[in-house]
């Protein structure tokens, strides 16, 4: 596994609960095939950006701001995680040009986003893993994120279609 840490949350595991929600834990993906995990990432993945394209982004009730920034937090950090999951691994399965291709694809997407992702709190490693910040998060209106994870965004229509081609292009056979 590479240098990204996950959270096994509820959120995280609704995301995979379709295909197989033990594979949010470690062990349990080292132990899996790599086409298995391809396709419970990205089946977790756009699960991920459908969730944010259906989020509520207008002005919170006040009494209720911090618990709404709070599973905020949680849906974008379920959905950096499936990100982070499905990068890993489709960049670590090597006899798929179909993988190989999509890593260097969602590569190049967050690449062209990256300073959007950045004023978000939403920070890339050079390998192109995700990390979020707890105190962006605190300081930045929910709206804010609208243009970059709302059902609009031209940066979460692109990754989703190339999770879908990835999806579509593995054998579990293998």
């Amino acid at each position: 596994m590479s240098s990204y840490t996950v959270t096994n949350n509820m959120y995280l595991r609704n995301l995979y609960k379709s295909t197989d929600s033990s594979l949010v834990k470690g062990s349990n993906r080292k132990e899996a095939s790599k086409p298995k995990l391809i396709i419970a990432d990205t089946t977790a993945l756009q699960k991920g950006i459908s969730s944010l394209a259906v989020e509520d982004y207008g002005d919170p009730d006040e009494e209720d701001e911090e618990i709404t920034k709070a599973n905020f937090y949680k849906k974008m950090k379920a959905f950096a995680d499936a990100y982070n999951n499905t990068l890993d691994s489709s960049s670590s399965y090597k006899t798929s040009k179909y993988a190989k291709n999509a890593t260097r694809q969602i590569k190049s997407l967050v690449s062209q986003y990256s300073d959007e992702l950045d004023d978000l709190g939403v920070s890339l490693d050079d390998d192109g893993y995700m990390t979020l910040s707890d105190s962006a998060f605190d300081n930045i209106d929910e709206a804010d994120f609208e243009g970059t994870f709302g059902k609009d965004s031209e940066f979460m229509k692109s990754l989703n279609s190339i999770a879908k081609k990835l999806y579509r292009h593995i054998d579990v056979q293998a």
